[in-house]
């Protein structure tokens, strides 16, 4: 028994050392990413074999901790540990399949190509056309508070119309728009793209098991929360009852 006891805990350590390190390095980036710029920390950290291997190695390590401690008898723990665990796979999968790049769009010009994090270019299966852009102020100012670009999508005489700004996010058939910048003439506006059709889910997934399995937690039998939340109810009870007598 004190050897299993002895291997969980290796596993527990080992598994929250190597999250901890692994959020280091994704700050690190972070950081790095508004000196180098996207691109080079993208090929320099996020997609390096060393990072792509702490993930694999993370998440294998978290999988193994979650089986061997056998918290599979209490579901709701369970849950809890698994929905970081398939979080993390997420972020994994979209740093492995997921695909990054640049779109420049002149207004009233359609594009069905773009440039991707390692410089090749790669085709959309529609077409995208700038149809309008304009920028949004500050109420009473000159001082820009967002720039908007209305697109326009031809995808097999279908057309879908959509804005992407600083504050809002098109996605299309899995590739997801971002507002990037704008050419100084205002005749045209760059795109960051990603294309990631299974890691935004799974981790979508996760942060549901997440949050469900949260909740489950709190009105668990015998727990402080339900206790209070009996109590409280109680007290509206005897409330709401002597208002009638």
């Amino acid at each position: 028994i004190r050897q299993i006891m002895h291997k969980i805990l290796n596993l527990k350590r080992l598994s929250f050392s190597l999250s901890g390190v692994l959020l280091v390095v994704l700050v690190v980036a972070t950081i790095i990413e508004q000196i180098i710029g996207t691109k080079a920390t993208i090929e320099k950290i996020y997609t390096s074999p060393v990072t792509i291997a702490l993930w694999i190695i993370t998440v294998c390590c978290s999988l193994a901790y979650l089986f061997q401690r056998k918290v599979q008898k209490n579901i709701i723990t369970f849950l809890i540990h698994f929905s970081f665990v398939v979080i993390l796979a997420g972020a994994l999968v979209t740093h492995i399949f997921g695909k990054q790049g640049k779109l420049h769009l002149q207004l009233n010009k359609s594009e069905n190509m773009y440039v991707d994090s390692d410089d090749l270019v790669r085709t959309f299966p529609f077409t995208i056309e700038l149809s309008d852009f304009y920028l949004e102020y500050y109420k009473g100012t000159r001082s820009p508070m967002d720039f908007v670009s209305k697109i326009k999508i031809i995808d097999d005489n279908q057309e879908t119309f959509g804005i992407v700004s600083m504050n809002n996010i098109f996605v299309y058939r899995n590739y997801r728009f971002y507002q990037s910048s704008y050419d100084s003439d205002m005749q045209g506006v760059s795109f960051a793209v990603s294309y990631d059709p299974y890691g935004i889910v799974i981790t979508y997934i996760g942060y549901a098991f997440l949050f469900f399995s949260f909740v489950a937690f709190f009105f668990q039998k015998n727990t402080m929360f339900r206790q209070l939340l009996k109590k409280r109810s109680l007290l509206l009870f005897f409330a709401i009852a002597m208002r009638f007598f």
